[in-house]
């Protein structure tokens, strides 16, 4: 069954062929057909393109084969495979997991509304050898929508959990990205790039139903939690010079969106969203503030008037970043 607006699938490969069969299966096995399947392969050294070529010629759904010969790093693979799609709606899909067969009939019946731009859902986690080892949820408890600018400014979904509004990729030039802040040297991920966007215009379903299974194994690009081990590390040792960056860029890229933005994305509003982003930055800049000091002394009297002068309340829900304080507050304690 095909479902009218269409999803396009894009698969980013990259020496997979230990387990990419057993997903390409899951993807033609779906009770709502995608379009098509977009496999882009990032200059594999082992059978992986002979397997989805093979795969590939008895499918009756359409694929598309890419090869990326230097390799482009898994970032930019996704997006300009992404660009490639005709679906109204993209699924990032990673070589390694295995999907739910009604993944695309779960997320099929909210296509139609306009005012959606990502839907994102559960998972479990399993290890090499199919072994559930626990649910994967990334804070979604119940399925629901969630307005514009509710997230934090930093979240990101991960790339295989989100189905996205394929109009978000016209919106602003891929290759023209802000940095990634957890990864300085690196312009930003492709789930993190969407996940920005999407919530400045529209949106987000969250589906509470694990609709892939995400595998663990040693040659996981980014396991799980370890996004969020390393912005820590990075947070206390650094400093917050690459969120600076990103969210300045942030704030520069919402004004500068086409004006025609609202047209495909009726619940955009600029003014709120460059408001948004400018709170979060004040916040970043007072909090750099405590790292600029010279004692210990010092950064204790800042941080204590930065809690009490609302520095450390999420800009999405007031709520008290207690861990942003905990950081801080090590930080503090450590200078002489």
């Amino acid at each position: 069954m095909r479902y009218e607006h269409g999803v396009s699938v894009v698969l980013a490969t990259h020496n997979g062929s230990r387990f990419i069969r057993e997903q390409l299966e899951t993807l033609v096995g779906q009770t709502v057909h995608p379009l098509e399947i977009i496999v882009s392969d990032d200059a594999s050294t082992d059978d992986t393109l002979e397997i989805v070529r093979n795969f590939s010629c008895g499918s009756a759904i359409e694929f598309k084969i890419h090869e990326n010969v230097p390799a482009l790093g898994f970032r930019s693979n996704f997006l300009r495979a992404a660009r490639l799609a005709r679906g109204k709606f993209v699924a990032f899909c990673d070589q390694d997991d295995i999907w739910d067969t009604k993944k695309i009939e779960f997320c099929s019946p909210y296509l139609d509304d306009r005012s959606v731009s990502m839907i994102a859902h559960t998972a479990i986690t399993i290890d090499s050898s199919n072994r559930e080892l626990g649910v994967f949820r990334q804070g979604i408890h119940r399925t629901g929508l969630r307005k514009p600018l509710t997230y934090d400014p930093w979240l990101t979904f991960f790339g295989f959990s989100i189905v996205f509004r394929r109009e978000l990729l016209d919106l602003w030039d891929v290759d023209d990205r802000f940095i990634d802040f957890i990864v300085p040297s690196e312009m930003i991920a492709h789930d993190r790039w969407v996940m920005f966007l999407a919530q400045v215009v529209g949106q987000t379903v969250e589906i509470d139903v694990p609709l892939v299974r995400y595998r663990q194994h040693a040659h996981n690009l980014f396991g799980h939690g370890e996004r969020e081990r390393s912005a820590g590390r990075r947070t206390v040792a650094g400093g917050l010079d690459p969120y600076r960056e990103a969210t300045t860029a942030m704030i520069d890229i919402v004004e500068r969106l086409p004006e025609a933005t609202a047209e495909h994305f009726p619940l955009f509003d600029r003014a709120r969203a460059a408001a948004f982003f400018r709170s979060a930055l004040d916040q970043l800049e007072k909090r750099e503030a405590i790292y600029r000091t010279e004692t210990r002394l010092e950064a204790l009297q800042g941080l204590s008037a930065r809690v009490a002068g609302g520095t450390y309340r999420a800009v999405h829900n007031g709520r008290p970043r207690w861990r942003s304080i905990a950081k801080d507050l090590r930080f503090a304690l450590l200078r002489r």
